[in-house]
């Protein structure tokens, strides 16, 4: 019994002074400070597979985000932990949902004049327009779109950097086989630094 007591007077003082435990199932995803929002290289990478999920889900690649998040080698638990704002859920109990945009960052890899680059893509918009814009550069080298597709990227910036536009910059830079180098959007921690 006095046992019992030392403990719950234990837990008082404690909560006094500031010091309580994270709710049942509170994850430390929610804390909005910088220095908890640091990542280590691993986590780093699941978040890459994370927004490719979610980007799968938004082109329409796939139908739930568990289906999105097993097409990408990573599950509902890591897409909650460390996008949280990505998604939403319909009800209490209903099932998930990927959200319009959002803003989270991600290293990704473009094409910019001087040949390839990697940047900081600032949320949905940007990261989605680097996709679209390295899968018309593949369309428009193999022949199956018109190189006149690269103009609907002139003046439009990644990270504060002008997407290529230019048909014959582009010819360029392929003779000279940088864009062969490219590879996957989402460039991981490792081969950034």
């Amino acid at each position: 019994m006095a046992t019992r007591k030392r403990k719950l007077a234990s837990r008082n003082e404690r909560g006094r002074q500031g010091h309580t435990r994270p709710r049942h199932g509170a994850s430390r995803a929610g804390r909005s400070t910088r220095s908890s929002r640091r990542l280590s290289a691993r986590q780093q990478e699941e978040k890459v597979k994370c927004l490719a999920a979610i980007n799968r889900i938004r082109r329409g690649e796939a139908r739930t985000v568990s289906a999105a998040a097993r097409a990408e080698g990573t599950t509902l638990r890591a897409i909650r932990a460390l996008v949280p704002k990505a998604i939403t859920q319909d009800r209490p109990g209903g099932g998930l949902r990927v959200t319009p945009s959002d803003r989270y960052s991600a290293t990704v890899q473009i094409l910019v004049n001087e040949g390839a680059l990697t940047t900081t893509a600032r949320g949905s918009r940007e990261r989605e327009l680097a996709g679209q814009h390295r899968a018309t550069v593949i369309r428009v080298l193999a022949g199956k779109e018109s190189p006149s597709a690269l103009r609907r990227y002139r003046g439009k910036k990644v990270g504060g950097h002008k997407l290529i536009s230019d048909y014959r910059q582009l010819s360029l830079l392929a003779q000279a086989g940088v864009v062969g180098q490219l590879e996957s959007l989402y460039v991981s921690p490792d081969a950034a630094a």
